[in-house]
């Protein structure tokens, strides 16, 4: 997920309240055997993390005390500035893991977790790029791994449609012109979002590059070494543009007002599809969806297709869902075979150093064991478990998926080439400008040429914040490339 840069009294109120709940380092009432853990996760979500944790502290006898929120990057900079990080954080954006070791607020990671094969690919390794020159260490771990450059859809409706599942982008543009009910659309499109809106077109963006343009300069553009107005670049703008206008007129600007989560909930009949209990009550308030057939979207989706386990009213099999759902990768666009590529996203868990006051190292004892914990095997399938299967990572020998959408899910991330959200390596002053440019251009599309300078000019402005990750093949650690 996104995160905003901007920080109104009411975050601020709520940042308060957060760093005083979950009594960040440096509250002489906190026991010295607890440990804070901050995170993306609230809701179902959040119930999950909890469970894994709660089996963390029964074999190793430490408390974790966890707190979610939308939006982890104002709440920790908040508690920096205060003297009082977590312990252990769990980043939504890749991107924010350069920005606090740039400030060398991060603790390297040792030890088991760094020794442990089957976690070499989880680990992230950053070196400094401010405040002096420094080795390119391990300090973060992917604990989760959402898989991108699919589309979802309901084989059944497909099948009644008299349709197949395309295998190139022609074919994708075909089947999204063809006419079908009054009542319904082809793409279950939205970018409303909590804490911040736009991301979702921001995927289809980075999407588009990687399988238009390819590996080599799609990572050009993640560093910062590729202009926006670049041919390449306007040209994946332009390739969803005309997608878009391929399909329900009205289809576009209809999505600046719906949330991905409700979105989702088209893609099914009226009824099957569950509310999520992640989504705000602004999200929970919108009407019904039109009924429509592709989703593209992240595999986190997953949970906004399915019944919550709360609203199952029988015990329901793990892996198995309200109806059987699939989806297709994002299709090559062009001559160039791009059909080993996967975009993905992961939420990254750091590991904060000890503050000035700290009398000794035990609090970085004490995380570091937390941080090899949810590398681990066992930890992974703890949160598999609490998620009825819906957790995924990078994480080499991921045992089998019952439920077919998330075996074939497990096997795209075990295969291939998996490169990283775009705006997920992006300063956060670019990835805003960003996914502002995604709403403005849905809402004006003849303004692209504009919005395409405007976000060169946020290129060009000097940051030590942009990020040097490639891509990596599946099961294998960043060095090995």
């Amino acid at each position: 997920m996104k995160h905003s840069g901007r920080v109104t009294r009411t975050a601020l109120a709520m940042v308060t309240v957060l760093i005083a709940s979950v009594a960040l380092n440096g509250c002489s009432a906190e026991p010295a055997e607890e440990l804070t853990v901050l995170g993306p996760w609230t809701g179902d979500e959040e119930v999950a993390f909890k469970a894994v944790l709660e089996d963390f502290r029964d074999r190793f006898g430490f408390q974790p005390r966890y707190q979610g929120h939308r939006d982890v990057s104002q709440v920790l900079q908040v508690a920096i500035e205060r003297g009082r990080p977590p312990d252990v954080a769990v980043l939504p954006r890749v991107n924010d893991l350069q920005r606090y070791v740039n400030a060398k607020q991060l603790a390297p990671l040792t030890g088991a977790v760094t020794t442990d094969p089957g976690a070499a690919p989880q680990l992230i390794k950053v070196a400094p790029k401010s405040g002096g020159d420094g080795d390119e260490l391990a300090y973060g771990v992917a604990i989760a791994t959402n898989l991108k450059s699919v589309v979802w859809y309901d084989p059944t409706e497909l099948k009644g449609l008299g349709e197949d599942p395309p295998r190139t982008w022609d074919e994708l543009v075909s089947l999204t012109q063809r006419k079908i009910g009054d009542e319904q659309v082809r793409w279950c499109l939205a970018m409303s979002s909590q804490p911040v809106s736009g991301w979702p077109g921001t995927d289809w963006i980075e999407d588009i590059l990687l399988h238009q343009s390819g590996q080599a300069l799609y990572e050009q553009w993640t560093r910062g070494d590729l202009a926006w107005n670049s041919p390449q670049v306007k040209a994946a703008w332009e390739t969803w543009g005309a997608l878009l206008r391929a399909s329900s007129e009205g289809t576009a600007r209809a999505s600046l007002y719906t949330t991905f989560a409700t979105a989702a909930k088209g893609l099914l009949p009226s009824g099957e599809a569950a509310e999520s209990s992640a989504s705000p009550p602004a999200e929970a308030a919108e009407s019904e969806p039109r009924r429509c057939h592709l989703d593209h979207q992240g595999s986190f989706a997953i949970r906004e297709y399915r019944p919550k386990p709360s609203q199952t009213p029988s015990p329901t099999p793990t892996g198995s869902a309200a109806r059987p759902l699939a989806f297709f990768p994002t299709p090559p666009i062009g001559l160039t075979d791009t059909s080993a590529l996967r975009e993905v996203s992961d939420d990254v868990a750091v590991m904060f150093s000890d503050t000035e006051d700290s009398k000794d190292n035990k609090d970085t004892e004490r995380a570091s064991k937390l941080m090899t914990y949810l590398a681990s095997a066992e930890a992974q399938a703890d949160w598999r478990e609490h998620t009825q299967d819906v957790a995924f990572s990078r994480r080499s020998h991921a045992p089998e998926y019952q439920d077919k959408a998330l075996a074939a899910v497990a096997e795209r991330l075990r295969t291939g080439t998996l490169c990283w959200d775009g705006s997920d390596l992006m300063p956060a002053a670019m990835a805003t400008a960003f996914e502002r440019a995604v709403l403005v251009y849905l809402e004006a599309p003849e303004r692209l040429d504009s919005l395409l300078a405007e976000l060169e000019a946020s290129r060009l402005a000097p940051s030590a914040e942009w990020m040097a990750l490639t891509c990596v093949p599946a099961g294998k650690k960043e060095t090995e490339r």
